[in-house]
């Protein structure tokens, strides 16, 4: 966005009458460094986007279009990949020769004109439309699976929200279904995610994802809302749930390999008035776990590596959901880890697999508790517990004893 843009869109708006200068200067005096002044008016109720962009677009000479007005150029999406398309907020409209038309909600400056056109090799014409239209659209053509949807045919889609369960059993098997679930779950780890979210609304499917410990909206197409049964199936055969059941929460697990790496999918349903909501938890079977990684300042650093040498004691690890709780204490783990040291891990689940490790999964059906495990892991002669949750008083107690009588916990 220009330096000068603010300045440009107030002679713009009051020159044609439609907001007064006293009430633009109120607003800039209340304005933060995230914030446009387009989107101050707006929030303000003084003036619709739409308004603003057509008195910006003639102080400057940029055109002003409806884009969900406008026939979008098939050649052009296919010039302009979508992480250059996100990345600038730009919706590419039509390509004629070497001049690339593309869609902003603000005019963009000559640095970012230059940058467009050195990842593009093409000359940048600019017209004006709505964010909102432009997000919707870039989600529309550039959205994940978008591709992947498109080769499924309408007429099975439809078929499909009668929610026959033959119908839905013979769409999980189209190899379609299966990329798009694929890339969902690639799209999500390639972002380093932890956890996927998919939710069902009446009208709509988010898809979210946890990445350092915060939820992001992936930019999915608004269609993934008629493949939202085929997905869910895929998900649960692929754990071996029962496709069938959707009143009643499930659980599976799932084992999924990329080209780098093999997952490990902790899969979990729970049903919703609009259909089941999944979780999908993100495990690498093989990851490498470095204290020296974590980000830690030196002297932190030093800190936490004197604390896990020494022979007896308890150390807690606590953070939001999300937060690197399990990585930091597999990475202490891992810093640990030889031959002269007997470790055993009490988890639930067991989230990475470590070699010369003794690692327990509890079982509260069968009423195998972190506390009955505690008790039972202290007949084997451990010299460092790992307690993957405290979740009650008995537990706490049982590993406070255990850190007292010489073993590091």
């Amino acid at each position: 966005m220009p330096k000068d843009f603010d300045r440009i869109l107030k002679e713009a708006l009051v020159s044609k009458g439609l907001v007064s200068e006293e009430e633009i200067n109120s607003l800039l005096r209340k304005k933060n460094i995230q914030e446009n002044l387009i989107s101050l008016l707006v929030k303000s109720n003084l003036l619709e986007e739409e308004d603003c962009l057509k008195a910006l677009g003639e102080r400057l000479n940029i055109p002003y279009i409806k884009l969900k007005q406008f026939s979008i150029q098939k050649e052009a999406i296919e010039k302009v990949p979508s992480r250059i398309a996100f990345y600038y907020k730009f919706m590419p409209l039509k390509l004629r020769e070497r001049t690339l038309t593309v869609a902003v909600s603000y005019p963009l400056d000559v640095k970012i004109q230059d940058e467009i056109r050195a990842h593009l090799g093409y000359e940048i014409e600019v017209v004006l439309s709505c964010e909102e239209e432009i997000q919707e659209m870039l989600k529309k053509y550039y959205g994940l699976g978008t591709q992947t949807m498109e080769k499924i045919s309408a007429p099975r889609v439809e078929k499909i929200k009668e929610e026959k369960i033959e119908d839905i059993e013979e769409l999980v098997e189209d190899a379609s279904v299966v990329r798009l679930v694929n890339e969902i779950i690639l799209d999500a780890y390639k972002k380093r995610a932890t956890d996927i979210h998919i939710e069902p609304y009446r009208d709509s499917v988010s898809i979210r994802y946890r990445i350092d410990g915060v939820l992001y909206e992936a930019e999915v197409n608004p269609q993934i809302r008629d493949f939202f049964l085929p997905i869910i199936s895929r998900i649960k055969i692929m754990c071996n749930l029962n496709i069938v059941e959707r009143r009643l929460p499930q659980d599976g697990r799932a084992i999924v390999k990329t080209q780098e790496q093999t997952l490990d999918l902790r899969i979990s349903t729970l049903p919703t008035p609009f259909g089941e909501s999944v979780v999908i938890r993100i495990l690498p079977v093989k990851m490498l776990f470095s204290l020296e990684k974590l980000g830690l300042l030196e002297e932190d650093l030093k800190i936490l590596e004197d604390l896990i040498k020494k022979s007896y004691g308890i150390i807690f690890i606590t953070g939001p959901t999300g937060s690197g709780k399990t990585t930091t204490l597999y990475a202490c783990l891992s810093k640990i880890n030889t031959r002269d040291k007997k470790i055993i891990t009490i988890e639930d689940p067991i989230e990475y697999e470590m070699k010369g490790i003794t690692q327990v999964q509890v079982m509260p059906e069968i009423g195998f508790s972190f506390a009955r495990g505690l008790r039972s892991i202290l007949r084997h002669d451990p010299d460092v517990i790992m307690v993957g949750e405290v979740r009650d008083l008995e537990t706490a107690e049982i590993a406070i004893r255990v850190a007292l009588t010489g073993h590091l916990v």
